[in-house]
């Protein structure tokens, strides 16, 4: 079968806390992935579970964009 997606699903995410952080705002949270499997479902993608979680009025515009971004994918290289 083929994949659906390009990006990886919540039910594919390797941690079980999902931690978001807003290079805007300062804001941060973490999650049990197991609740938020629940409420979303294994199968929403990380790019929009990100969206759906922070509820950011800067989502979707141009130029001042929302900042939030899953703490332990950034890349701690440099």
């Amino acid at each position: 079968m083929a994949r659906r997606y390009t990006s990886i699903t919540l039910g594919e995410y390797p941690h079980q806390m999902v931690r978001l952080i807003c290079s805007r705002c300062d804001r941060k949270g973490q999650y049990r992935k197991e609740t938020l499997i629940n409420q979303y479902g294994p199968d929403v993608t990380m790019p929009d579970l990100r969206h759906l979680i922070a509820k950011c009025p800067r989502h979707g515009k141009l130029g001042n964009t929302c900042g939030v971004r899953y703490g332990d994918l950034i890349s701690r290289g440099g």
